[in-house]
């Protein structure tokens, strides 16, 4: 992991600090308190958040809501932004759910806004090991804290094997040899209760036995079943084949008597029908008779008749009308009662009006007589008409009868010829021969539903000895499974007793394993030791060093004379102190299996340093080649030496300010 940006908003004394960095030495310099230790801070916040064992309180600025950090880094050639933010709730500070975020790439990968999910994503691009501190791995590999790097040397050996086992987790083989005994006292529990469980093994076997010769006594019955309602079955068959033999024989019978029917009724229908006919002929003969009785010659035309009575009706109308003319006409003169007379141009007196009276009395007589004398004519052509009329429905109705009375003749004649044909033919139907083919069949469809109920009843009895077999199956099945489970008890006694041995074995084998660990890592300790020391250095033939059987290093002079650490000059001590640091966490590293640390941080490296220390530490940090990003928190000036890039924290107002130094 190497840090390119550091984002600090309302953390500890820092308002607002944006820091970029690059691969090399960054040093931090600045006033005791003025906020140096503020950014290494941020930078353990946003990798583990709660897990650096400071309370939100000292996190967050004083009477600020919120406030949050934000670092981005480079691991594996992939970039990524991790931020984390504190709220204030009241008195309450807790984690700010909407400032929690990782991108890769500038691509905001999947969290669920907690910060364990967010903690879990970070193992995930560390590639640190599920399960472990990460915080404390960090440490190690990759964060030395104030007084670290002289502190392990010139700590007591005790000591410095206490920390050492620490990091080499060899605690956890004592607290194993520790558990391995409760684990044993289980399997044993374990291994008394199963055996106690396999007490009714010999009567399960038994019952499944017993259950086995039921299943072979239901099948044998089931079998026997089946070979009745087989041979039912072909019963049946024949009986269908026979049935429809036979039902095919009797519809060519039917079939005869259909034709017997038909032909039987048709001549009973042409023998009725003749004598309908004949019947029909001689009325109808009769009527012509009668009708032309009724027909005289000497009636006059009809429509002569017609013509005559309407000329008379005309004339009556016209009279009638002459009449009331007169009438109106006279009228008329009368009102007038003098003047000129429209009639005849003479005075209108009275004398001239009842002659006028007399006169059209007259006209109206003569009028009257004329007009009885049409309707006398009227009344004479009335029944003459109706005689004409009666004279002509005879007529058509004689037509009709000739008409019908040929074509009577005509039918007849065709249905006698029918008649001839039908009688001339020969048909003969044997209705005993049917009636038996039906009394074999009712006799054999019996049968066939007498054998069908059969059937039905073997069915559902070899149906209810299938459900009866299928429970004696499933109850042999249990019994098989418990036998089996029976059978993996016992191979679980044996191998909870193999167990058990292993553990015993085991327990006595952690008793000396720590030694083994110790011994196989103080190898790779003392060969990365060595390398790092030569790296420092640069490969000075003066000294060489080694590490003891208890972690202590030791110096040897050119000559193999071994020079006490304490002895070195101080350049000397602290190329040797900083190669025993960096071995440590590469050799951390490897235990942790996860890929060696491409930074360094030093905080305050030079506490417990002496003046010679001190002007000794910037060349043995610039020989550091392994590791590309070096991060330096520091109050020492001298230190500014081994820098690529410096930073200059101060404190004005309780804030704290970064500044690059060019």
């Amino acid at each position: 992991m190497k840090i390119k940006k550091i984002k600090l908003k309302n953390i500890r004394s820092h308002k607002e600090s944006l820091i970029e960095l690059e691969e090399g030495i960054s040093v931090f310099t600045g006033r005791t308190g003025s906020g140096k230790s503020s950014v290494l801070v941020g930078i353990e916040y946003a990798l583990f958040g709660s897990d650096i064992n400071l309370s939100n309180k000292d996190i967050l600025r004083r009477n600020k809501q919120k406030g949050f950090v934000e670092l981005e880094f480079e691991q594996d050639g992939d970039i990524y932004n991790i931020k984390r933010g504190l709220k204030r709730t009241g008195k309450m500070i807790s984690v700010d759910s909407s400032e929690l975020s990782i991108t890769k790439n500038e691509k905001l990968l999947p969290i669920i806004g907690r910060a364990g999910d967010l903690d879990s994503r970070i193992l995930e691009v560390l590639n640190y090991p599920k399960g472990v501190k990460a915080k404390e791995i960090f440490e190690i590999t990759s964060y030395t804290k104030q007084d670290e790097i002289r502190v392990l040397i010139e700590m007591s050996a005790e000591k410095r094997q206490e920390y050492l086992d620490k990091i080499l987790q060899l605690s956890k083989y004592k607290t194993t040899w520790e558990n391995m005994k409760d684990v044993v006292s289980h399997f044993k529990m374990e291994a008394v209760e199963i055996k106690g469980n396999l007490e009714n093994f010999e009567k399960i076997k038994n019952e499944k036995v017993e259950i086995e010769d039921k299943i072979k006594m239901s099948k044998n019955i089931i079998d026997e079943l089946n070979n009745e309602l087989k041979n039912k079955k072909d019963d049946v068959k024949k009986i269908k084949e026979n049935i429809s033999e036979l039902e095919n024989e009797r519809d060519v019978e039917l079939k005869k008597r259909r034709k017997y029917d038909e032909f039987r009724g048709s001549l009973s229908n042409l023998k009725d029908e003749k004598e309908k006919l004949d019947n029909e002929l001689a009325n109808t003969k009769k009527e012509i008779e009668e009708i032309k009785e009724k027909i005289k010659s000497d009636v006059p035309e009809l429509e002569k008749l017609k013509e005559e009575k309407i000329e008379n009706e005309k004339t009556i109308e016209l009279l009638e009308k002459e009449k009331i003319e007169l009438d109106s006409e006279f009228k008329e003169i009368k009102r007038l009662g003098k003047g000129k007379c429209p009639v005849c141009k003479q005075e209108i007196t009275e004398n001239h009006l009842e002659n006028l009276n007399d006169e059209f009395d007259n006209k109206k007589d003569v009028l009257e007589n004329k007009i009885s004398k049409c309707r006398e004519r009227v009344s004479e052509l009335n029944p003459k008409i109706e005689l004409a009329n009666e004279q002509k429905k005879l007529g058509d109705k004689l037509n009709l009868m000739n008409e019908k009375q040929k074509e009577y003749e005509k039918r007849l004649e065709e249905n006698k010829k029918e008649i001839e044909d039908l009688e001339s033919k020969e048909i003969k139907f044997d209705n005993k021969y049917l009636e038996s083919i039906e009394s074999k069949l009712k006799e054999i469809k019996q049968s066939e539903t007498e054998i069908t109920s059969k059937i039905e009843s073997i069915s559902k009895e070899i149906s209810l000895r299938n459900d009866e077999l299928e429970d004696k199956k499933n109850e042999l099945e249990s019994k098989k499974k418990q036998i089996i489970e029976f059978g993996k008890k016992e191979e679980k006694i044996k191998k909870l007793n193999s167990t058990i041995d292993l553990l015993l074995r085991m327990r006595e084998d952690i008793r000396n394993i720590r030694e083994v660990v110790r011994r196989r890592f103080l190898e790779d300790f003392r060969q990365e030791f060595q390398k790092k020391f030569e790296e420092i250095r640069k490969y000075e033939e003066e000294y060489t060093v080694d590490v003891k059987s208890d972690y202590e290093p030791v110096a040897f002079s050119s000559d193999g004379e071994e020079v006490p650490i304490s002895s070195l000059s101080g350049g000397e001590k602290t190329s040797v102190a900083l190669s025993y640091r960096l071995a440590l966490a590469d050799i951390a590293a490897q235990i942790s299996d996860i890929r060696p640390s491409e930074l360094l941080i030093l905080d305050e490296p030079t506490t417990g340093f002496d003046k010679e220390d001190i002007k000794a530490l910037p060349e043995a940090l610039k020989n550091i080649k392994t590791i590309p990003q070096i991060i330096i928190v520091s109050h020492e000036e001298e230190l500014k030496n081994a820098a690529d890039y410096k930073f200059e924290v101060s404190k004005e107002q309780n804030i704290s300010n970064i500044s690059r130094i060019e």
